[in-house]
């Protein structure tokens, strides 16, 4: 499509905001969920079954690729926030009617979190050009990782104000405010697949995507590096939390640390779109990924906080720059049709090793 200037009236930005208040509201209920199933069961046990109820879900990932591809995003969209919206509300009455227990709360974080899987569905590509893909997927990664920044402090504040029962339906309220922005998205005409739907089918649209992801050589070997640079992220951030926390007992300055690499990683996507203009992306990646390294290594040598602060923060403005320009190769060299199972699949594909890391550095720390 032709190039469009974007403004805060273009539908990418309504897109962009209404992502902004559904992430927000996940991470704000990521604060409250846990102080629920202690209100409810007094175990820390139970806190971490509710929480890997909800992030399982992302397992399920690659299967709803097919749907995908075959809804209107604009409905997917509107289907997933509005059961998150009846979700939070759902628990909110329930909690206040003291009639909530921790099957119930595993349930419906269960449901938030399949929810927020196909919200993973919004496809912005046809709303810019080409020469706009990096922009579009840089400025949604940066206000992502404002959401990661920003949202413990946001649902500290509302816990402050109100109680767990009123801070839940504020997290309502933000996915409400989800829903009415993507109300005002215009509606495109999707083709659907011409194939009626049945297992067989179904079936072998997975197979579909998964034989042009791996084919597709651009796609299949950023997966990969993609896939190693969050393992390393992951065993980085519980190595960081032990370093440090030798280096200093305060607190505060922990906290500093620990939020450098939010800030870091919102850089990055800024300086990863300027150095766009002057660089190819092989050479953005190869740069990004080895002052990454470095910055890893001078983390674990140094001894003063303060400089393991700016060495971090350094480390994920690298990451920052990468994740954008992999996202754009991807949507760049797969056709409309396959979209949503490529991205639903390549989602999974990077992100499946996560535990593994934090299991594995846990037990290297030791």
């Amino acid at each position: 499509m032709p190039a469009q200037k974007i403004t805060l009236t273009h539908p990418l930005s309504r897109l962009m905001m209404s992502t902004t208040m559904a992430a927000m509201a996940g991470q704000v209920y990521s604060i409250l969920l846990p102080l629920l199933v202690l209100e409810v069961t007094s175990s820390a046990i139970a806190v971490t079954i509710a929480l890997a109820a909800e992030r399982a879900t992302m397992l399920l990932q690659p299967l709803i690729g097919p749907l995908l591809d075959r809804a209107n995003w604009k409905h997917v969209l509107l289907a997933a926030d509005l059961a998150r919206f009846l979700c939070f509300l759902l628990l909110s009455v329930l909690a206040m009617n003291g009639q909530f227990s921790l099957a119930l709360i595993c349930f419906l974080s269960v449901c938030i979190g399949f929810a927020g899987q196909f919200y993973q569905g919004a496809q912005f590509t046809a709303m810019v050009s080409e020469r706009q893909l990096h922009y579009a997927n840089s400025l949604e990664s940066a206000l992502y990782q404002l959401t990661i920044v920003i949202g413990p402090s946001l649902g500290g504040t509302i816990l402050l104000f109100f109680s767990i029962y009123n801070s839940l339906i504020a997290v309502s309220i933000l996915s409400l405010l989800a829903v009415w922005l993507v109300l005002m998205l215009p509606y495109e005409q999707h083709t659907a697949s011409a194939r009626t739907f049945s297992i067989s089918t179904y079936i072998q649209e997975l197979k579909e995507g998964f034989t042009f992801l791996y084919h597709q050589k651009e796609i299949w070997y950023t997966n990969l590096v993609l896939l190693i640079s969050n393992f390393g992220i992951q065993f980085l951030i519980v190595l960081l939390v032990i370093h440090v926390d030798n280096l200093t007992t305060d607190p505060v300055l922990i906290g500093v640390v620990l939020s450098s690499g939010g800030i870091g990683a919102i850089l990055g996507t800024s300086l990863g779109f300027l150095a766009d203009r002057f660089s190819t992306y092989r050479q953005i990646l190869f740069a990004a990924k080895v002052i990454g390294g470095l910055s890893i290594i001078l983390v674990g040598l140094t001894d003063t906080i303060w400089l393991a602060a700016c060495f971090n923060m350094i480390g994920t403005a690298a990451a920052g720059a990468v994740n954008p320009i992999i996202k754009t190769i991807r949507q760049r060299h797969t056709p409309r049709h396959l979209l949503g199972r490529v991205q639903s699949t390549s989602r999974f594909i990077t992100f499946t090793l996560l535990p593994a890391a934090s299991i594995f550095a846990g037990f290297l720390s030791e």
